[in-house]
């Protein structure tokens, strides 16, 4: 086993790292999929200092603190400045688990599992590929390019997806949820909000099962296929899209639901 303490900006380089641990305060954390050798650099410390530890492939970067009663147990203590900037290049296969306070999580090109957790922080995700979880209490979730599973959940935080092309599995209190799905019937949708507005964009030619609702919001949908029905306390929209092979979920309390249309793609003649 190899520890360091860190104290101020340096840059290590590691043999191999498949999984990934990251425990930190405020500041910024960015992970990135590489197919060079594993590296974490430190660009910017103020506070504790950062240990380090790799052992048997796993690499877990964190504030020295025996005993953390959980994910946030750092927070003990929290009136002490505790910033950390921190890059980190793993292999694409690497397992990665970040969790902060008040760090932005930005996470491209990795195709194994992924956990996110922060409490106000951003979450950006690009071209992952493996299962994703992210959770976040008021920070946003932006996502571009997942084509794996993701599951999201955020209290007042808005969550954005940009070409999805597996299960999504979206949850939050007062949130906006927006997502456009590039795969028709890949994987199954499922939103929950309580006042939180959301708006599904889908393709052209989708292959969907489809129940939407809300109790008091407004309920639209671009698809001529599927059938509205309102009801005093329940505006639904339900119906099947092409085969049906996948479901979409929508449901809120108080907040509106838009089912937007993609215009068919265009094929040049070669």
């Amino acid at each position: 086993m190899a520890t360091w303490t860190i104290d101020e900006p340096r840059k290590l380089t590691f043999d191999t790292v498949r999984r990934l641990r990251v425990r930190t305060v405020a500041g910024g954390i960015a992970v990135v999929g590489t197919d060079d050798r594993p590296t974490l650099e430190v660009s910017e410390l103020d506070g504790p200092p950062l240990w380090v530890r790799h052992e048997d492939g796993e690499l877990e970067v964190a504030y020295e603190r025996p005993g953390w009663p959980g994910p946030f147990g750092w927070l003990i203590g929290r009136h002490r400045r505790q910033v950390a900037v921190i890059s980190l290049a793993v292999p694409r296969d690497c397992e990665v688990d970040l969790g902060v306070v008040a760090s932005g999580l930005m996470v491209s090109g990795l195709r194994a599992p992924l956990v996110a957790r922060t409490v106000s922080g951003e979450i950006t995700l690009a071209g992952c590929s493996g299962q994703v979880e992210a959770q976040t209490v008021s920070g946003a979730v932006q996502a571009h390019g997942v084509a794996g599973d993701l599951w999201a959940h955020t209290v007042s935080g808005d969550l954005t997806l940009v070409e999805g092309g597996g299960t999504v599995g979206a949850r939050t209190i007062s949130g906006t949820v927006t997502l456009d799905v590039s795969t028709p019937g890949a994987g199954d949708i499922r939103v929950t909000t309580v006042s939180g507005d959301v708006t599904i964009r889908l393709p052209h030619a989708s292959d969907l099962q489809v129940q939407v609702q809300s109790t008091s919001g407004q309920v639209a949908s671009a698809f001529d296929e599927l059938h509205r029905e309102g009801r005093p306390a329940l505006r639904s929209i339900r119906g099947r899209l092409g085969a049906g092979t996948g479901r979409l979920q929508a449901n809120t309390t108080s907040g509106h639901v838009a089912l937007l249309r993609r215009e068919p793609e265009v094929r040049e003649s070669p």
